[in-house]
């Protein structure tokens, strides 16, 4: 359903809409522009871009146009209800939010409503912002593409043929078509920071455990475990309002609250010059397309012209390892709260038909039903790398590597669950390679829990996108943000696409 605008306001991009949320709220707090006004610019940018992009796939306007009013009654009595009061914003179709439905794109909960918010949801709320609308997710939130059976394909706004990835695919879109100025993702396989690498806008893989996903789908609605390596993050379109909206939903409350929390970290440095910057690109058995490559190498000259200190440096782990213990870690949490149809395709992915699927077949069956004592080794290792990590980062501060192997690539829709994708290859530097291929520069990272945040390198491979990963150590959150927030203030940062650039150059 299209919120309801006046028709004649479709057609053309909004003005304003591509600011950054910090000044959006300047310009409330000002009294430039209502609450009200702010959210209405925003269903129009999305009525009149969304029947392409197909990236907002659900509606709550009526309690949306309500929370915004009081929002501006109480701006007028001089309150202020948080960090984002009256912000308008939408979040990932895996978050239950009171009033839309969460389908995490799985068809059989098509409709269903919760009755409650999710944590996160509720912390927004508090901080003040209204949430607008749901943003579309693969499946079951497992692919780097944004399509299902309920909503239909999400389109990226650079090329409407392109995948804007996933599962935080929908986000990403938004984000980079001016239809909302923050978003909340999730990531367990790189599904924050592959859109926002594929979308052009910047994404924050928090550190594991920091930001709670309560109310997260899948496993499932009503589920309260907290699964293995899952994490929320921020995504915007400029990284100071990364980090303004990480301050709000860092926050574990509830029944995220335990006792291994405390103070995040405060960042290593302030000034771009003093960190200490490893780069890795070289991995041989983490393939990269040659023209993405160029572009990460073409950020690391742009840090030196800067002064900053960076040299090639590797980890002192043994990538097949991590592969090897991350996928089975995945695919072990995935399977374990997986419908009965696909996990009984699990056990047999060995046999999978169609294209050359490497190992990941047999690592899918094995981890489908693999013992107790061996998903205790995978924790074991996992606790290992961890450990080198952190080692790792006593020499430099952070880490510039690949997002994944390519930039955007055209929609494959062959299947939809972790199996059936076995049968879909990716192109990399010319070469047909196993889709999941695309897993492996993620996994490193996620893993061993650490944070990552993705930025625009503002380098492009056929009119496309590419970003990079800035990794930091664990709980080192704030150092990563940072980072960004120094690289966008000296190089620059997200670009519009080129259709609503032309919009906004009249």
């Amino acid at each position: 359903m299209e919120p309801n605008v006046n028709p004649k306001d479709s057609g053309t991009t909004r003005s304003g809409v591509f600011q950054t949320a910090t000044e959006m709220l300047g310009q409330m707090r000002s009294g430039q522009i209502s609450a009200v006004e702010l959210l209405d610019l925003h269903l129009d940018q999305v009525c009149a871009v969304n029947s392409e992009i197909n990236a907002i796939v659900a509606f709550d306007e009526d309690r949306a146009r309500h929370q915004a009013r009081l929002a501006d009654e109480a701006r007028c009595r001089g309150e202020d209800t948080g960090s984002l009061h009256g912000l308008p914003m939408t979040i990932k179709d895996v978050f239950s939010v009171v009033g839309m439905p969460v389908t995490g794109g799985l068809p059989h909960l098509s409709g269903y409503m919760p009755e409650s918010d999710s944590e996160v949801v509720t912390a927004l709320r508090e901080a003040g912002a209204v949430i607008f609308g749901k943003s579309n997710v693969p499946e079951g939130a497992g692919d780097h593409q944004s399509y299902n059976a309920i909503y239909g394909s999400t389109n990226n706004p650079w090329d409407l043929a392109r995948t804007p990835g996933g599962s935080s695919g929908g986000a990403a879109a938004a984000l980079a078509a001016g239809m909302t100025p923050l978003e909340i993702g999730s990531d367990v396989g790189g599904s924050i920071r592959c859109p926002a690498h594929f979308c052009g806008v910047y994404g924050h893989k928090s550190s594991y455990g920091v930001v709670p996903v309560q109310g997260h789908v899948p496993p499932g609605p009503n589920s309260l475990r907290k699964a293995e390596m899952l994490v929320a993050g921020p995504m915007a379109r400029d990284p100071h309002d990364l980090e303004l909206l990480f301050n709000v939903i860092s926050r574990p409350k509830d029944s995220s609250r335990d006792a291994n929390h405390w103070p995040l970290p405060e960042t290593r440095h302030q000034r771009l010059e003093d960190f200490r910057v490893a780069v890795w690109l070289d991995e041989k058995s983490y393939p990269v397309d040659t023209r993405y490559g160029d572009t990460i190498e073409g950020l690391v000259e742009d840090l030196k012209r800067l002064g900053a200190n960076v040299r090639a440096a590797r980890p002192d782990i043994d990538p097949s390892a991590s592969q090897s213990t991350y996928f089975k870690t995945l695919f072990g949490e995935f399977c374990a709260s997986a419908p009965q149809k696909i996990y009984d395709a699990s056990i047999a992915a060995r046999e999978a038909v169609g294209g050359d699927h490497g190992p990941y077949g047999e690592w899918i069956a094995a981890a489908t039903t693999q013992a107790l004592r061996t998903w205790q080794g995978h924790l074991e290792h996992r606790e290992q790398m961890r450990r080198k990590w952190a080692a790792y980062f006593r020499e430099f501060d952070v880490l510039i590597c690949p997002v994944m192997s390519t930039v955007a690539f055209p929609h494959d829709h062959h299947g939809a669950d972790h199996v059936e994708q076995l049968a879909r290859t990716i192109e990399i530097s010319g070469e047909k390679r196993p889709y999941l291929d695309n897993l492996l520069w993620p996994g490193v990272v996620t893993v061993a829990n650490l944070p990552s945040t993705v930025v625009p390198t503002r380098r492009f491979v056929d009119g496309l996108p590419a970003g990079a990963q800035i990794v930091g150590d664990f709980l080192e959150d704030r150092t990563t943000l940072r980072f960004a927030q120094l690289l966008h203030d000296r190089l620059g940062g997200y670009e519009m696409p080129p259709r609503w650039r032309r919009d906004q150059s009249h």
